[in-house]
């Protein structure tokens, strides 16, 4: 993989962070660029290793297992973003280094096995090559430009269930104004440095469209989005006392249950919500999200309190 793509930790629910993590240092025999480790955990355990590394140096990480639900993820020190996150691109990591500096693989159960009281038995592989990668020129396919470039993103390389905040300007610093996720298609208004990180302005369409600044790290080159959306209204309320009433709405859809969904709130702003084949996967940063099925209507519910009633024929059209 040439690029580095970013997902936040933060937003895994599926993966398994405890206190219960033993961090270890890898050292390389001398003369030899890379070194193997045979490990066990258990449970919500997981295993942190260490190892130094300059910038434009390769890293390669094989991770084999004989438990489906071992994974592990690179980071970079103690920055809670990861550089790769085994649970969506897989056991294997082959990428330029973006600085100097420690790096950490963590060796985890998802929660699934971890509440199981599982155990796994790995091989971990890690090499790291000389200065090989830093000066190649960049491809083009990712936001690695400053100005110009395609006319459409995709967004991708969202870790499960997290969203894609949409800012005031380029930089963490500024508001979130609304969220975007993986698959969806946003116009390309240029691009900006805010120290070592790469902002894009963007722009979703629609009657009220969603214009701000997103990390770059998350965008791809994209055809223009299908003309496949919708308006109208659904039942909602937004407090538990509240009787069901109307709220507007408008959706982007993709193909096979994939939609984004905004809903009109009665005190203004917007309720984002994001489907993939026809499931609830997001909704705005922070939001705790629910959803139960009664024949062909969705009922979602959010912090267990906002109550929409969402028909199939919203998500996927018809």
């Amino acid at each position: 993989m040439r690029y580095l793509v970013l997902l936040l930790l933060s937003a895994l629910p599926c993966a398994a962070w405890s206190q219960d993590t033993v961090e270890k240092r890898i050292e390389f025999s001398p003369g030899s660029s890379g070194t193997t480790i045979e490990g066990r955990i258990q449970g919500h355990s997981s295993v942190d290793y260490l190892l130094g590394a300059s910038e434009g140096q390769r890293m390669t990480v094989d991770f084999t297992t004989d438990n489906p639900s071992a994974y592990f993820n690179l980071m970079r020190g103690n920055d809670p973003a990861a550089l790769h996150v085994g649970s969506i691109a897989g056991n294997r990591f082959d990428g330029a280094l973006p600085a100097s500096g420690d790096y950490r693989v963590r060796v985890y159960l998802m929660r699934n096995a971890a509440r199981r009281n599982e155990v796994a038995y790995y091989t971990l592989r890690v090499s790291i090559a000389g200065q090989s990668a830093a000066a190649a020129p960049p491809s083009g396919d990712f936001a690695d430009g400053l100005s110009g470039g395609p006319d459409w993103w995709e967004v991708t390389g969202l870790a499960a269930n997290d969203t894609l905040n949409v800012r005031t300007g380029a930089g963490i610093g500024n508001s979130v104004i609304g969220a975007f996720g993986n698959g969806d298609r946003v116009r390309n208004l240029g691009c900006a440095m805010n120290g070592s990180t790469r902002w894009c302005r963007v722009e979703m369409p629609g009657d009220q469209p969603v214009r701000g600044w997103v990390a770059g790290r998350y965008l791809v080159e994209a055809a223009a989005p299908p003309v496949n959306g919708a308006s109208g209204s659904i039942p909602c309320a937004v407090s538990q006392s509240q009787p069901m009433g109307r709220c507007a709405f408008r959706v982007s859809r993709g193909s096979g249950g994939t939609a984004s969904l905004w809903v009109a709130l009665p005190a203004g702003g917007e309720r984002y919500l994001d489907f993939r084949e026809g499931n609830l996967v997001g909704s705005d940063p922070g939001k705790a999200t629910h959803q139960e099925r009664l024949g062909d209507l969705n009922l979602i519910f959010i912090d267990g309190i906002e109550r929409y009633e969402i028909p199939d024929a919203v998500i996927y059209g018809g």
